[in-house]
């Protein structure tokens, strides 16, 4: 498979959809009936496939796939303030503020690269105002800088935009931001955010600093990538997705990443990985094809079909800046291994099965974007996907591993683990009480949790457990409990001591009860809302000193 075609094929296979979303009186890619500025993003990957000679790309010179382009950047452009910042708006119609929006400034800056020459006067001009005044804005901002996934990208496309509009003094700037995140990246290949890492946005700084690196050949900052290489291949499940179960902000994402793929071709071992990712992607869209996408959740919804990984700007970036090379092995080509990063976490694969127990405890934090690390494992399987799982939420215990007392303490002080040759222990304290979590894989058919809390019965384990909308389970009494948005709750005697969905059975201990859909806080959404791809049925278990056993099993 040869990694760039494959990714000019994504492209090429999501333009016609894409082009159908297109306004024609505003220029505005839509969802639905709404529309965000991040929507006009892929006229990068228009843009590259007007410029780019191919045998597999038919839009090679196509003049309408060049007419979108422009007439979705224009739309930026009008809706420019005049200093250069634009309202950012969602979807859903809410509306977040003034910003100088990183990602699309970026994206179109790189339109405005492709395309400068092929531009009417007027237009050209427009465009260069337009960006004029969103990096002079940015080159402001980044005068007292400060380290954050968002500062570092605006440096990266500062040091682009001075290449591109010849301004020494912007890329002197960029260069600046760009070697203090570096510089503040941990050992273990992460930046904190909220006290700890987060798999998804790390992705951003990784991305961000290595098309900074291929810009501008500084050498200084390949060791800060070539650890977060390593990083992101030790919390990336078998099947390509980011392991959410260290993340701070984010929720499960049940798709592989495009981001930062150049940034890992860099290197050996970033090469097979990104092989890794791309096969992937390509197994999804054989598996499922044209997926729907949910926007607003609960209050009614927009969903629209989209393919997975389509018309992507992250995806141009990756087939412009592609490195070959050889690889080196990783991980994942092992059916079989353990990586203990101390005080982080672990992960284990063995039989089919992969586990992540989190060690990562922090405090909690003021601010909406942090959650609190309250979800300290995940489980997958080759034959189910994400099981257990899905991250963490926000002032709600209920999606803790842990509780304990009647006013539940759902945060730990303090978090040890105890990798074995056959099991695996999590110990968390709460206060002056300690619950323990042990993971046991018996065989490529059966795994084992045990959990266990103090003596006087006040603590309860849960389990995240991911259920696939609107494909109900089955209890061992026979009944069957939807997945939809109408929910329930049910105890361990009603479902007759377990319940079975997607190819795995899941034991229910005694006096347990297990809730759909329980939802998480959505950061990211005005009134908190989540979709409903992120709701987990929780397993809620009452603990003693005792270990309760709850047993998964492969049926199929």
């Amino acid at each position: 498979m040869d990694i760039r075609s494959t990714y000019l094929r994504f492209l090429v296979k999501d333009v016609e959809h894409n082009l159908e979303r297109f306004d024609q009186a505003t220029g505005r890619f839509m969802t639905g009936d709404g529309w965000a500025v991040t929507n006009q993003d892929i006229v990068y990957p228009l843009a590259l496939l007007y410029t780019t000679p191919a045998p597999d790309n038919p839009y090679y010179g196509d003049e309408r796939i060049l007419q979108y382009a422009l007439r979705g950047a224009d739309a930026w452009r009008d809706f420019q303030y005049p200093d250069g910042r634009v309202e950012f708006v969602k979807v859903d119609g809410s509306r977040w503020g003034p910003t100088y929006m990183p990602w699309s400034m970026y994206h179109w800056l790189e339109t405005y690269a492709l395309l400068r020459d092929r531009l009417d006067p007027t237009r050209r001009a427009r465009w260069e105002e337009g960006l004029s005044l969103a990096y002079t804005g940015i080159a402001d901002e980044l005068e007292n800088p400060h380290v954050h996934n968002i500062p570092t990208w605006k440096g990266m496309a500062l040091y682009r935009a001075g290449q591109i509009f010849d301004r020494p003094d912007w890329r002197e700037r960029g260069r600046c931001m760009v070697r203090m995140a570096a510089e503040e990246q941990t050992s273990a290949g992460y930046w904190r955010e909220h006290h700890g890492p987060t798999t998804l946005y790390n992705l951003v700084y990784v991305h961000a600093i290595g098309l900074y690196h291929i810009f501008s050949g500084d050498e200084s900052v390949l060791p800060c990538l070539k650890r977060a290489t390593e990083f992101h291949i030790h919390y990336t499940y078998p099947d390509g997705r980011v392991v959410e179960t260290i993340d701070g902000r984010v929720k499960y994402h049940d798709h592989v990443s495009d981001l930062a793929h150049a940034s890992f071709a860099l290197f050996p071992e970033g090469r097979r990985y990104v092989r890794l990712l791309v096969e992937n992607m390509l197994r999804d869209r054989h598996q499922k094809p044209g997926p729907t996408i949910s926007y607003v959740i609960r209050s009614g919804s927009i969903r629209i079909a989209n393919a997975r990984y389509g018309l992507s700007p992250r995806l141009a970036s990756a087939y412009v800046h592609y490195c070959d090379g050889p690889e080196a092995p990783i991980p994942q080509d092992n059916d079989k291994y353990v990586i203990y990063d101390r005080g982080l976490a672990l992960t284990r694969r063995r039989d089919g099965w992969f586990y992540c127990l989190s060690e990562t405890v922090t405090p909690p934090v003021e601010t909406r974007w942090g959650q609190d690390r309250q979800n300290f494992v995940s489980v997958w399987n080759e034959r189910s996907g994400l099981i257990i799982g899905g991250g963490n939420s926000k002032d709600q215990p209920i999606w803790s591993t842990f509780t304990v007392g009647k006013e539940p303490t759902y945060l730990p002080g303090a978090a040890a683990l105890q990798p074995g040759d056959d099991a695996d222990v999590l110990s968390l304290t709460y206060g002056n009480h300690t619950c323990t979590l042990t993971m046991h894989i018996v065989g490529r058919e059966r795994l084992e949790i045990a959990m266990s809390g103090p003596a006087d019965n006040a603590a309860r384990g849960r389990l995240l457990l991911r259920l696939s909308p609107n494909n109900s389970l089955r209890t061992a009494s026979g009944t069957e409990l939807p997945t939809d948005m109408s929910g329930w709750s049910v105890d361990d005697r009603q479902t007759g001591g377990w319940v079975i969905h997607r190819g795995w059975r899941i034991s229910m201990p005694h006096n347990s009860t297990l809730t759909w859909p329980v939802y998480p806080f959505n950061p990211y959404a005005a009134d908190g809302a989540a979709p409903i791809e992120e709701a987990v049925a929780i397993l809620s278990i009452p603990l003693g000193a005792s270990p309760t056993v709850t047993t998964i099993e492969i049926t199929s």
